[in-house]
C-alpha cells in the first residue's frame, strides 16, 4: 500500500466499513468511554468542546485493519510482516508537505490546543499516546523511530517513556548524553496503520526510513523538521519537534500509566523530558491516540504489539528450519502468550520451536509459548483448548527456561528498572512423533459430510441385488461404512442397513491401516473373513 495522508486514510477505513463517526460535540473527559464502547473499528470523534481538532481514535485495533493496511488475509498476517520487514527501500527527501501548513513556535508552542484527557483513572496526568519519536545517531547518522508515549508536564514539555535499554531511541540518547548534549527529536502524532506497523520493526545498523519504504514497496517521502536536522514522513498530520534534555538524565517522575498488558505495571519510572521548540500540522489535522489498557486490553491499537511479535516469532521459526504455518498472539494475552501451528519432521520439532519462540523477539515476548499440529486452528480457541486437554502430558510435554528476559512492565518482575528476567515456559500440545502410542487415537473427531442424492449405482435396486453388490464391493478391498454409503448413496436409507445386516455375518475387521487413509482408524475397514466363503 503507497504512503497515505491521514484523509486518504480515514476515507479508506470508512470505506471498509472500519469507521464510526461520532458526530454531536463531546467533552474531553468523554473520550475514554466512547473509545472503550468500539471495540472492532476505529473511532472518528469530529467536534470536541474547547478544541479545534478531531480525535482519531482505534485506527489499528483488530486483525482486519492490519490485513487490509499489509494486502492479506488476516490469518497471513505475521507470514507477510516477516516478508515486508525485510525489505529495504531508501526514501527521498521532498521539499514541504502538508504537515508545514500550519508552523507554531515560540510562545505559540501550546499543548493544551489538542484535545487532552485522562484515559485511564489512576494515570500519572493525560498522555499525547499515539507518538512515533524520531530521532538520529550522532556517530552513524541513521535515523530511527519507534511508538513512545508522551505525559503532559506543561504547554511546551513532556516526559518521554525511554527506560528499556533495548529501545534504539535510548541508545541513541545514551549517546548524546555521552557527548554532552540534549538530544533533538521529531515527535510525529498519528498515522496510517502501515506507518505503524514499519515503526515496530527497527534493526541495528539500519535507517527505519529504508524500512518504511520496504513496508510502502517505494521510497518513502520524508520531509526536513524545522528546527534540527531531523526529517519525518511526508505524510504526518501533527509534528512536535524539540529536544529530549539527556544532558539531565533519566530523573523525571513519569506515570503510573495503565499500560498495554492491562496493568498499571510500570509503576513510577525516571526517565527524561522532552521540550517542544516547535509544532506543525496540516490544516484541519486530526489528533491520533492510541487505545490502550482496559478490561480488553488485546482489543486495542495496542495489538500492534501482537502483530510484530508474531511478524519476528514467524520469521525465527522459518530461518531455524521450523515448517510454521501460523503464528498467532491471542488478544487476551498482551503479547505474553503465543501459539504456533507447525508441521512436525521430527521428534524435537515442537521443543525446539518453543525454545524459539521464547526468546527470538526482542528479548521479552512472549512469556508463555504454546505449539500445536497442523490440523489444529489456533484462531479458534476452543480448538486450541481441545487439544492442549488430549495432546499435552504435563511431566513430557513442559520446557521452562530459567532467567531470560521479560518486558519490564511484568508485576511479576517487581522493579521497574531493567533488566528484568525470570522464567520461562513452553507446552507442547503436538502428536507424539516418537513413543508406543496410537496415533490414530489423536485424531480430530469430525462430523460426517451430507454425502448428496446422486444415485451413485443408478436406480434403487431390490434388497437382494444391492446386498449382493455390496458383498462384491468390499469383497473387491477393505471398506470402511463411510465408503459403503458413499457408494450407495441415493439407495433408501433402510434398505442401505438391511442389506448390510445381511453381508454382516460374512465380514470382519483389518488389522492393517491403509496408507491412502493415513488418519483413518485400521480396524473401521470391513473386510471378509477367510473361511466364511463369499456372500
Amino acid at each position: 500500500m503507497p504512503q497515505q495522508s491521514m484523509p486518504d486514510f480515514i476515507a479508506e477505513l470508512e470505506r471498509i466499513g472500519q469507521l464510526v463517526r461520532i458526530t454531536g460535540e463531546k467533552r474531553a473527559d468523554e473520550l475514554p468511554s466512547i473509545m472503550d464502547a468500539v471495540h472492532d473499528k476505529a473511532v472518528l470523534v469530529e467536534k470536541i468542546k474547547d478544541h479545534d481538532f478531531p480525535l482519531l481514535a482505534g485506527a489499528y485495533s483488530n486483525r482486519q485493519q492490519y490485513a487490509h493496511a499489509t494486502g492479506c488475509d488476516p490469518r497471513a498476517v505475521s507470514a507477510r510482516l516477516g516478508e515486508l520487514a525485510g525489505r529495504r527501500i531508501p526514501p527521498v527527501v521532498v521539499d514541504t508537505a502538508p504537515c508545514k501548513d500550519v508552523v507554531l513556535k515560540g510562545s505559540d508552542v501550546d499543548l493544551t490546543r489538542f484535545p487532552l484527557f485522562l484515559h485511564h483513572p489512576h494515570d500519572g496526568h493525560a498522555y499525547i499516546q499515539d507518538v512515533n519519536v524520531v530521532s538520529r545517531h550522532p556517530d552513524t547518522g541513521l535515523i530511527n523511530w519507534g511508538m513512545y508515549r508522551l505525559m503532559y508536564r506543561s504547554r511546551n514539555e513532556t516526559n518521554v517513556d525511554m527506560r528499556n535499554d533495548s529501545h534504539n531511541s535510548r541508545v541513541n540518547a545514551r549517546r548524546y548524553q555521552e557527548l554532552g548534549r540534549d538530544m533533538p527529536a521529531a515527535m510525529v502524532v498519528g498515522g496510517p496503520t502501515l506507518d505503524k506497523i514499519a515503526c515496530m520493526f527497527s534493526f541495528p545498523g539500519v535507517d527505519d526510513w529504508d524500512v518504511l519504504g520496504g513496508f510502502y514497496g517505494a521510497p518513502a517521502k520524508v520531509v526536513k523538521c524545522e528546527t534540527s536536522d531531523l526529517t519525518v514522513p511526508a505524510n504526518a498530520e501533527i509534528v512536535l519537534e524539540g529536544r529530549i534534555i539527556t544532558t539531565e538524565g533519566w530523573v523525571y517522575d513519569e506515570g503510573p500509566y495503565g499500560e498495554f498488558t492491562g496493568t498499571y505495571g510500570g509503576g513510577l519510572p525516571r526517565n527524561c523530558r522532552f521540550v517542544v521548540d516547535c509544532i506543525t500540522h496540516r490544516k484541519g489535522a486530526v489528533f491520533q491516540h492510541a487505545t490502550i489498557g482496559g478490561l480488553k486490553p488485546g482489543l486495542t491499537d495496542m495489538m500492534i504489539f501482537n502483530l510484530a511479535v508474531e511478524g519476528d516469532i514467524h520469521t525465527a521459526l522459518r530461518n531455524a528450519g521450523i515448517q510454521v504455518l501460523d503464528v498467532f498472539m491471542p488478544p487476551g494475552g498482551c503479547t505474553n502468550i503465543a501459539y504456533a501451528r507447525i508441521r512436525t519432521r521430527g521428534g524435537g520439532d515442537a521443543k525446539q520451536a518453543l525454545a524459539i519462540m521464547l526468546s527470538c523477539s526482542r528479548q521479552w515476548f512472549p512469556k508463555l509459548a504454546y505449539v500445536f499440529d497442523e490440523d489444529v486452528d489456533i484462531f479458534d480457541d476452543d480448538r486450541v483448548k481441545w487439544a492442549m486437554a488430549w495432546r499435552y502430558d504435563p511431566s513430557k510435554d513442559t520446557l521452562i527456561i530459567p532467567e531470560l528476559n521479560v518486558l519490564p512492565l511484568d508485576p511479576l518482575g517487581r522493579t521497574d528498572k531493567p533488566p528484568v528476567f525470570m522464567s520461562k515456559v513452553g507446552f507442547d500440545c503436538t502428536i507424539p512423533v516418537v513413543g508406543n502410542y496410537d496415533l490414530d487415537s489423536f485424531m480430530a473427531c469430525t462430523i460426517t459430510e451430507p454425502l448428496g442424492d446422486a444415485p451413485a449405482v443408478g436406480a434403487p435396486l431390490s434388497e437382494e441385488e444391492l446386498t449382493k453388490r455390496m458383498a462384491a464391493f468390499i469383497q473387491a478391498a477393505p471398506r470402511t461404512w463411510l465408503d459403503i454409503l458413499k457408494e450407495f448413496r441415493g439407495q433408501p436409507n433402510p434398505l442401505l442397513y438391511r442389506a448390510f445386516g445381511n453381508v454382516r455375518p460374512k465380514l470382519g475387521r483389518i488389522a492393517d491401516r491403509r496408507p491412502e487413509y493415513p488418519y483413518t482408524f485400521a480396524d473401521s475397514c470391513f473386510v471378509y473373513e477367510k473361511g466364511k466363503g463369499a456372500q
